[in-house]
Parts: structure tokens; C-alpha cells; sequence
């Protein structure tokens, strides 16, 4: 009977784990306990999958053997791949080859884009080149995206995502681009650059990024513009369409110096222009300052001493090293540090409208008024900053929402114009040099402020979401010697100690068994 019991029980159990596991293909769900939740696909990227039209096919093309460093490369790709079509509900689908042996694959790798790195690799105790495969392609109806190599498995859901949601598009979001001053540049060695290059080309990777002058009326279909360079006084065409964009309710970035300021002559100039005036009867100003912060970057400056003449870095207060942010803001809550150049000052006493600052400078701050900025390197040479600037921490950048009255409401040659929304929302950074490619452009945080403000403003905040898991700075809190030699002398000592402990409880126990077995046997 017991015989039979047992065999029943088995089969119940078989039974059951078949069921759960047909249940599991069906319905997929991680438990995730870390911080920021970053081992499973975020709410973002679940929900880019199920919105998918059609099916979508993603062909991973990885090498079988690949070199030590990227040996988990493709057990971590295989894995949030298998989160993407479990979530999808059979809508998305992947398969994993190597292009290795095969003519036909290679070819068809190269059709999507994705190309092998040669790498040196060891191989029975020797150096040796070959060629790795390590791209995914993105198969939509008749569209392909790909991520042609995957260098660092961090921000690989990001790339995914943002893949995703660009070929299953209709069609994509505008951007449009608004410059005076984006001409050709020189970097040195020859290489030459637009303006704001490096900007503009993170930005054309997930948007449709058109230029505009602002000389015809900007559409509603434009989700987002972005407007910065301004050189000059602008037409009143300009303004009108401008101001008429937002009127419509539009999103509009604004990165602008209110102080041109050039490092090599050390000298400033409050720059006047129109356009300042149109903003200031939103409410948006900026005072005619720099701000000097003690918390800054570094400027290499020749010193000579005698017949010997070298390069000295010093501390440029003019330079600002931002990390203290709106941390309630999805914008910069997680952007770890920016870099300003000859930033001014966003005066809140002028705001008409909601307003909230995005962020500061630190609390050791000071500021330089005209009309004579005096920024020489000299005054701060072998000073301490955090003593010489105590003003307090300045907004440097802040988004305006809420209502706006037209600039031209009491113009009569404007009976048309819309006179006032409720819905615009404006970024406003007043530092030209923010994007600039010979100064902030290249700096990961300003590329992110500006693409999480771009997708902020397109609706597009589930990416903010995904970027910013990817790019959080986790810090280990600074301790002092004390503290970090009791730590030590604690891993040393403890698990010794617990050994010991464990052994004398087991040894007690085992006394007191004995005596027991005896009382019973007495």
C-alpha cells in the first residue's frame, strides 16, 4: 500500500511540475530585489514589447568562443533577450548564430550593419587574430535596426529599447534644431567639427532631427525644439514664430549664454539681443553674471621659472562641476555630475509661472557682474576657494510650465495670433557652452541632461528611466582610518571568532547528549 502511495504522490508531482512549467511559458513574472531593480527589464521596455504592431525577429550574430573579457557577454544578452519575448506575448522572437563557418551568414551580417572586430585571442598557450561577432539586427516588416557591436553589456537594455521603439514606429518623433552660430570647427589636428556635432548626432539616433530658422511657422508635429547660438538680435518673423510655438503648447529647450565670455583674453561681455525680451515676458531671465564656483574644472596655464617653463593646472572657478541636482526630478535625479562653462545665473525673483530648478552650484559660489568681468586666472591663484566663495548655491538651470502670454498679445498687426496656453513647458540653461563641442558637448552628463530634457519633453520618459538605471553612481561612503581599521581587524577576527563559537555550542550539545544516553542507561 505504502508502495502504491508513493508511486500516486510521484506522478501528482510530475504532473505538477509540468503544469507550472506549461504555466511559466505562458506567464512570465522576476522577482528583483536589488537596487534600482537593474537585473530585470524595466516597466519601459516590457511595455515596448507589447505594444509591438507585429512580429518582430532579433537576430543575435555571436561568436561560440569569444576572448575572457567578453565571455559573459552573451549569457547576459541571451538573458534579457529572454525577458523581451516573454514579455511580448509571442510578438517578439530571437535566435542566436554564428557567422563563423558560413559564408551566407557573413554575408547576411553584413547586409544588417553588423561587421566582426578582429581581436587577438589565445589559443593553445598562443596570440592569435580573430574575427568576433558580437551584433544583434532588429527585423520589423520590412525595416532593420541594428546594434552592430556590443562593447560593454552596460546599457544594453537602453540600446535595445531604444531600438524597439525606433523600427516599430510609425513613424518618428520631430526635433527640430534652431542655431545661429553651428558652422565648421577646428579642433586641432586637423580635425574638423560642427558646433554642436556630437549633440546633434546622439539626439538623430532616436528622433527625426531637422534644422530650422525660425523663419517660417513652426508645426505642432514638432514635439520638442531646440534653440541655442543665438549670435545676434532676431527678426520679428523669428520671434513671432517662436512665440507661436509655444503658444501652441510646444516643448522648447533653451541653452544660451547671457555672457559671452572667452577664456584666452579673459574677458566678458554682457550680450544683448531681442530675444531676452522675449523671454523675460515669460519669466525667464537670466542675470547678467558669472557664476564662480569652488567645485570646478581646471585650466592648464604655462608658468616659467627661471629658463624652465611648464604647463601648471589650476582650479578655474569660472568652470563649474555640477552634482547638486533636483533629485525629484527625473531629468538630473540620477545624472551624477555636469560640466558648465561660464554659466549665469536664472533669477527666480522674475518667475510668473511654475518653475522648478533642475540644478545648482554648490554651496560655495560666488558671482562676477559687468560691465567689467574681471575672470583672470590670477585672482584665484593659490587661494582657497571654498573660503573665498560663500554666497551660496546658485539655480543654473530650471524648467518653466504652466501659462504663457504671447509676447505680441496687444500687437495689432497680429489679429491672428493665439494670445496665451496653459500647457508649454521650457528648459532654460543659461550657458551657450553647455552643448558647444570645444567645450561641454563631450561631456557624458551634458549629453545626458540633454537627451533625458529631449525625451522628457517628447513623452519619451520611459527611456530616461532605462538610461539613468544604467548610469547611477553608487558610491562606496567615504569612512575615516578608525573606522576603516576596525572593518579590517573585524574581517579578520570575526569569522574565526563565529568558528569558534559554532564549535563550542556544537561541543556542548554533545556533552549534554552523552549525559542524557547515560541517565537513560543508569
Amino acid at each position: 500500500m505504502n508502495k502504491k502511495s508513493n508511486w500516486i504522490n510521484f506522478i501528482i508531482l510530475v504532473v505538477i511540475i509540468v503544469f507550472v512549467t506549461l504555466l511559466s511559458q505562458t506567464f512570465f513574472s522576476r522577482l528583483d530585489f536589488s537596487r534600482g531593480k537593474i537585473y530585470s527589464i524595466s516597466k519601459a521596455s516590457k511595455q515596448s514589447v507589447k505594444n509591438l504592431d507585429d512580429r518582430m525577429v532579433v537576430k543575435a550574430y555571436f561568436s561560440k568562443s569569444l576572448p575572457g573579457e567578453y565571455a559573459d557577454a552573451r549569457r547576459f544578452t541571451q538573458d534579457l533577450l529572454d525577458e523581451y519575448q516573454a514579455y511580448s506575448g509571442g510578438k517578439l522572437r530571437y535566435e542566436f548564430v554564428d557567422p563563423k563557418e558560413e559564408d551566407d551568414l557573413k554575408e547576411e551580417a553584413q547586409k544588417y550593419q553588423i561587421q566582426p572586430m578582429t581581436m587577438r585571442v589565445n589559443e593553445q598557450d598562443q596570440l592569435v587574430l580573430r574575427e568576433i561577432y558580437m551584433g544583434l539586427a532588429f527585423l520589423y516588416q520590412d525595416k532593420v535596426e541594428a546594434i552592430p557591436f556590443i562593447q560593454n553589456t552596460q546599457g544594453l537594455e537602453y540600446d535595445i529599447t531604444k531600438a524597439v521603439k525606433k523600427i516599430s514606429a510609425q513613424k518618428m518623433k520631430q526635433i527640430a534644431f534652431y542655431s545661429s552660430d553651428d558652422e565648421e570647427m577646428s579642433m586641432g589636428r586637423g580635425e574638423q567639427v560642427s558646433t554642436y556635432q556630437t549633440v546633434r548626432q546622439i539626439i538623430s539616433e532616436s528622433y527625426e532631427l531637422s534644422d530650422n530658422d525660425l523663419t517660417q511657422p513652426l508645426t505642432s508635429d514638432i514635439d520638442a525644439l531646440i534653440v541655442t547660438g543665438v549670435a545676434d538680435t532676431l527678426s520679428e518673423d523669428q520671434l513671432y514664430n517662436l512665440d507661436q510655438y509655444i503658444m501652441q503648447g510646444g516643448n522648447v529647450i533653451i541653452i544660451q549664454d547671457r555672457v559671452k565670455a572667452d577664456i584666452q583674453s579673459a574677458s566678458a561681455n554682457v550680450f544683448e539681443s531681442n530675444f531676452f525680451d522675449l523671454l523675460a515676458s515669460y519669466g525667464i531671465v537670466a542675470k547678467k553674471n558669472l557664476i564662480s564656483d569652488a567645485e570646478c574644472g581646471q585650466i592648464s596655464v604655462r608658468r616659467t621659472q627661471g629658463i624652465f617653463s611648464s604647463n601648471t593646472p589650476v582650479e578655474y572657478p569660472y568652470l563649474p562641476i555640477i552634482s547638486n541636482r533636483n533629485k525629484d526630478n527625473p531629468i538630473v535625479k540620477n545624472i551624477d555630475v555636469m560640466q558648465m562653462v561660464f554659466a549665469s545665473e536664472i533669477d527666480t525673483s522674475k518667475v510668473i509661472n511654475d518653475f522648478t530648478p533642475l540644478f545648482y552650484s554648490s554651496a560655495h559660489s560666488g558671482q562676477t557682474s559687468g560691465p567689467r568681468f574681471d575672470i583672470s586666472y590670477n585672482n584665484f591663484m593659490q587661494k582657497d576657494l571654498r573660503a573665498m566663495l560663500t554666497e551660496g548655491k546658485k539655480v543654473l538651470g530650471g524648467m518653466y510650465s504652466g501659462n504663457f502670454t504671447s509676447y505680441f498679445a496687444d500687437n495689432d498687426n497680429y489679429p491672428d495670433l493665439i494670445p496665451s496656453t496653459g500647457n508649454a513647458r521650457i528648459i532654460f540653461v543659461p550657458s551657450g557652452s553647455f552643448i558647444r563641442e570645444d567645450a561641454g558637448g563631450r561631456a557624458p552628463g551634458n549629453q545626458d541632461f540633454v537627451l533625458n530634457s529631449v525625451d522628457y519633453l517628447a513623452g519619451d520618459e520611459g527611456l530616461i528611466e532605462i538610461r539613468s538605471r544604467e548610469t547611477e553612481y553608487r558610491p562606496l561612503k567615504p569612512v575615516s582610518n578608525s573606522t576603516r581599521q576596525l572593518i579590517k581587524w573585524l574581517n579578520i577576527l570575526l569569522p574565526s571568532l563565529l568558528l569558534i563559537l559554532y564549535g563550542i555550542i556544537r561541543w556542548r550539545k554533545e556533552v549534554n547528549r552523552k549525559i542524557r544516553i547515560g541517565d537513560l542507561y543508569e
